[in-house]
């Protein structure tokens, strides 16, 4: 199958998917087999155990599953998460995402700067 890039990007009304993924058929593990109930669903009991320690805790209601079907009929599912439209402009702009990840870094090392209080802005109108 070679190496799968995903480039559309899906939208909703409120959120949408801004991560995009790239696969390799090399790095996929068989972890059992299932087959089609009557209703033609399938189990992922032991895919989502196999995830859970992947991911820990980040496995949760809010991740969506992106399906993808290759040329040969092989299914991926990719653990996805949407974010609301008015936040995606940051995952869209590498410096504004570089930024704030050196900021975040920054913090987590106590590399602070204290500006002092701005307790006397609090009733100001914002226009």
């Amino acid at each position: 199958m070679g190496i799968t890039h995903i480039d559309t990007i899906p939208q909703w009304e409120h959120h949408q998917v801004v991560r995009t993924a790239t696969k390799s058929k090399d790095n996929f593990k068989r972890i059992g087999d299932a087959v089609l109930d009557e209703r033609k669903r399938i189990s992922l009991t032991k895919a989502i155990g196999v995830l859970k320690r992947a991911l820990g805790d980040k496995l949760d209601a809010d991740v969506r599953f992106g399906i993808y079907v290759s040329d040969s009929g092989q299914v991926l599912l990719s653990p996805e998460v949407s974010v609301p439209v008015h936040e995606a402009w940051l995952y869209r702009n590498p410096k504004a995402l570089k930024s704030v990840l050196k900021g975040l870094q920054e913090s987590g090392e106590g590399k602070l700067v204290s500006l002092g209080s701005f307790a006397k802005y609090a009733d100001e109108e914002i226009e």
